[in-house]
């Protein structure tokens, strides 16, 4: 994903506009953080696996950002999406968020209620 999004044969400087400094530039900036954070938490230290969760937690932050922005592009350019890294999922309609996670982290169950 940060790999894609940074190809500057793709999304050229000008393609972020002042989003660059606002928002590109601290995701990439915190990813890097994160990576680190992430393989030190590895050995177990409590502080190290909350600040990871922490970074986490904004790394998803900005990465709704970016792909609102890219959405909007996407709109002149639908190729954009395809080049950004991002995973494409239809909407389901009707479905909460919250529902959707519970549902999909909730066993399967057959017709009488029973883990299939």
């Amino acid at each position: 994903m940060k790999t894609s999004i940074t190809d500057k044969t793709r999304f050229p400087d000008s393609f972020w506009g002042a989003n660059l400094a606002t928002l590109l530039t601290p995701y990439l900036e915190m990813s890097d953080k994160h990576d680190a954070v992430y393989h030190e938490s590895m050995i177990g230290s409590r502080l190290m696996i909350a600040e990871r969760d922490v970074l986490q937690r904004q790394l998803v932050e900005y990465l709704d950002q970016i792909a609102s922005f890219l959405e909007m592009a996407a709109v002149r350019a639908p190729e954009i999406l395809l080049a950004s890294g991002f995973d494409l999922t239809k909407d389901r309609r009707g479905r909460s968020k919250a529902n959707a996670a519970n549902h999909d982290a909730a066993p399967a169950k057959d017709d009488e209620g029973e883990p299939a």
